[in-house]
């Protein structure tokens, strides 16, 4: 039997069903673009965005590092390998990318409604310690919430399931009580195989629309 996502089986936000609405960061809350990024810091450099992406943004070590198993300045080092030829904007991406983050004011306002529908709020990202800890001091929304796993400290990564069981194991979620917001479809769909209710914010607007925000 396939799951749906809660909005296929709603025509709005069901604030009765749910007692939890866990919030992933990248496009949700916080910005996350690479071409805007590499826009915004190599803007001499445009034919390197191809290569650029692929080399920072796509790699392995990227992973790596929301797995928790590189730091940032050890991926950074990675992606460099044994050709210096883009180095330089290499280093220069991975020291200042943390910087291009903007916030996002629909993920700001669906976090006020559901505090304002009594709903217990958490954060569930990919995201790599270092990174995190910078948005983490850099944002006071994020005191707001009432507990955060980040995939670097916890060593999973979504969509694997496994993420998810452990955290409604550790904050104490009923899955099917608990609604997940994330941007990539595949991470919905992991939400949805550990049994929690699934909202795929594929664009602006859509959250909004749904959650009947002003």
């Amino acid at each position: 039997m396939v799951r749906r996502t809660i909005d296929d089986l709603y025509p709005s936000m069901p604030w009765d069903e749910l007692d939890a609405v866990v919030f992933d960061v990248g496009n949700v809350l916080l910005s996350f673009n690479p071409q805007g990024i590499l826009e915004e810091l190599l803007p001499d450099d445009k034919a390197l965005y191809p290569v650029l992406t692929e080399k920072i943004f796509r790699s392995p070590y990227w992973m790596m590092m929301d797995h928790g198993d590189a730091t940032l300045t050890e991926a950074a080092d990675a992606m460099v390998g044994n050709d210096a030829r883009y180095e330089k904007q290499i280093r220069h991406v991975m020291t200042h990318w943390i910087e291009m983050k903007h916030v996002l004011d629909e993920g700001l306002q669906a976090l006020d409604a559901c505090k304002a529908h009594g709903k217990r709020v958490f954060v569930l990202s990919n995201y790599g310690s270092d990174a995190f800890e910078h948005v983490y001091h850099k944002y006071d929304f994020f005191k707001r919430f009432d507990g955060m796993m980040i995939s670097a400290r916890v060593h999973l990564l979504k969509p694997d399931p496994d993420i998810f069981h452990l955290a409604a194991e550790t904050f104490g979620l009923d899955p099917e009580r608990t609604l997940f917001i994330d941007d990539v479809p595949a991470n919905i769909e992991g939400a949805l195989h550990a049994g929690w209710q699934g909202f795929c914010h594929l664009r602006q607007g859509k959250l909004r629309e749904f959650m009947r925000l002003p």
